[in-house]
C-alpha cells in the first residue's frame, strides 16, 4: 500500500484532537466501569484510529500525533 503524502501541522493537530477526544472517552468509561461493553468498545476505537494514522501516513506521523495527545497515547 502506498502511504499518502506527509501530512500538514493542519493536518497532524486535527488528528491529534481526534485521538485526544477518544482517549477522554476511554478513559470516562474506564472510570465508570473498567469491564463494561463500553469501555472495551472505546479501547477498541481508539486503537483502531491509532492503527489507522500508522497505516495512512506511517510511523513517524503516528508519533507526531502521539507527541501531541501526550504519553498516556503512547
Amino acid at each position: 500500500m502506498q502511504l499518502v503524502e506527509e501530512p500538514g501541522s493542519e493536518t497532524i493537530e486535527h488528528l491529534g484532537k481526534q485521538v485526544r477526544l477518544l482517549l477522554g472517552i476511554h478513559q470516562a468509561e474506564l472510570a465508570q466501569d473498567p469491564t463494561s461493553h463500553a469501555t472495551e468498545s472505546s479501547r477498541s476505537n481508539l486503537m483502531a484510529v491509532q492503527h489507522t494514522v500508522r497505516q495512512v501516513y506511517g510511523e513517524a506521523v503516528a508519533r507526531d500525533v502521539a507527541d501531541l495527545v501526550g504519553p498516556a497515547c503512547v
